[in-house]
């Protein structure tokens, strides 16, 4: 099993597991858990910490789960803390974000 696969499958079976305790941490009598936020918080952690392996293992980082974690991640933390973040505008400020990270990469990546 090659590194990519196996960070891949890394991730999915953390997804599982999250979406599993989660549950189970809902279904408990002893503590209150919002399911959603919580399970999106771990999937933009785990999105994030992919990236960041793929990162450091020298393979390519796929831009789109970096993006998709980071949405998730900011969503799922906002709605923990009660607030509520405004989508469109967040996507918006991501891609501006994103755009312009590109942009200075390109201008300090030596020739």
């Amino acid at each position: 099993m090659n590194k990519s696969v196996a960070l891949t499958s890394l991730a999915w079976g953390l997804f599982f597991v999250v979406i599993g305790v989660s549950w189970a941490w809902a279904a408990s009598s002893n503590y209150t858990v919002d399911v959603i936020p919580t399970v999106a918080v771990s999937a933009g952690i785990i999105l994030i910490g992919i990236s960041l392996a793929r990162a450091s293992f020298g393979m390519s980082l796929s831009k789109f789960s970096l993006f998709i974690g980071i949405i998730a991640l900011a969503f799922g933390g906002a709605a923990l803390m009660g607030y509520s973040l405004p989508l469109w505008q967040a996507i918006i400020v991501l891609i501006g974000l994103f755009i312009i990270a590109e942009a200075v990469r390109s201008l300090t990546k030596k020739s």
